[in-house]
């Protein structure tokens, strides 16, 4: 059962903890997707969602007759919870020699926040729940939870009209909160807008959470997904479509806690930022940051995939 809702924004905000503060600030500031996605406190490892599956039958009836009973009916689905952090270590000589020891631990700590949200960033959409990480966006889908439209059997060219299909995929929805997508269509969408007759005033500017300008498509905000920590293009032209294999992906989305996509934090929603100070075994400082996360779809109408786009 969810114990409570969070939202990672607000915990940097009123964290008493400087260095925990720092920490999650970063991760928001690096990832677009937990700078939007609302979080739920789970106690535990796992989240039991009842995923509506069929809908009652109405019907009209006759004076004096009865109605035959129809029942909805619910999946159960499990979410769980995997272990994702680190340790921190910070030689002596770089807290000695800096003025300020409190700002050589952050900075170090930063890099360290910057890598665990660019982690999560990718396993927020390949993660398999196999190999000790959470079920990503695209596993789900795989499994139901979710809409997939294919752009051509082999994979074609994006088109405005593809992107309005996919985002009516999100049924029951005013519209998504977000499309996720890489730079390179990005701007291929921007310059369809700008040369298709009547898309152009699809086309505006708005801003995130932190302030920051953003592109929008009909009134959703464009959300760039970058690079993991190792440098390599979460969402690149390396998906196989048919016999293609340069192909990726767009992603259209509607966040909210128990009704569309929400992650969850496990032991309570417990984000662990820990400065052990001096290590008696090293000549330097260890800390360690460590959080328990996982994605939910609760409504496999509240994300879709675009998928076998290719870069023409």
């Amino acid at each position: 059962m969810a114990s409570g809702s969070l939202s990672l924004l607000e915990s940097a905000k009123y964290g008493n903890d400087q260095l925990a503060a720092g920490v999650v600030e970063t991760l928001i500031q690096e990832s677009p997707i937990l700078e939007m996605l609302p979080f739920t406190a789970i106690q535990g490892n796992a989240l039991k969602v009842n995923v509506e599956d069929t809908l009652p039958a109405p019907a009209f009836r006759n004076v004096n007759e009865t109605y035959t009973r129809t029942y909805g009916t619910d999946t159960e689905r499990f979410f769980g919870c995997s272990i994702l952090g680190g340790e921190v270590f910070i030689d002596n000589y770089i807290v000695r020699v800096q003025a300020n020891q409190i700002s050589a631990k952050a900075r170090q700590y930063a890099k360290f926040a910057k890598a665990m949200s660019r982690t999560f960033d990718k396993y927020f959409f390949d993660g398999t729940g196999t190999a000790k990480d959470f079920k990503g966006i695209n596993a789900l889908i795989d499994e139901g939870l979710g809409q997939e439209k294919e752009v051509a059997t082999n994979g074609g060219t994006l088109t405005l009209a593809l992107m309005d299909e996919t985002n009516d995929l999100l049924r029951g929805q005013s519209s998504p909160d977000a499309l996720l997508m890489n730079r390179t269509l990005r701007r291929k969408i921007t310059s369809l807008a700008r040369n298709t007759s009547g898309y152009f005033t699809l086309l505006d500017v708005g801003e995130d959470m932190l302030g920051r300008q953003v592109s929008t498509y009909n009134g959703v905000p464009i959300r760039i997904i970058g690079d993991d920590k190792d440098g390599t293009a979460i969402l690149d032209f390396d998906e196989t479509q048919g016999s293609s294999s340069v192909c990726a992906s767009i992603y259209s989305i509607s966040y909210g806690t128990d009704e569309n996509v929400y992650g969850i934090l496990g032991l309570g929603g417990s984000f662990d930022v820990v400065d052990f100070g001096e290590t008696e075994a090293s000549p330097g400082h260890m800390g360690r940051v460590e959080c328990y996360p996982g994605v939910v779809v609760a409504n496999s109408f509240s994300v879709a995939r675009l998928k076998g786009i290719t870069n023409s």
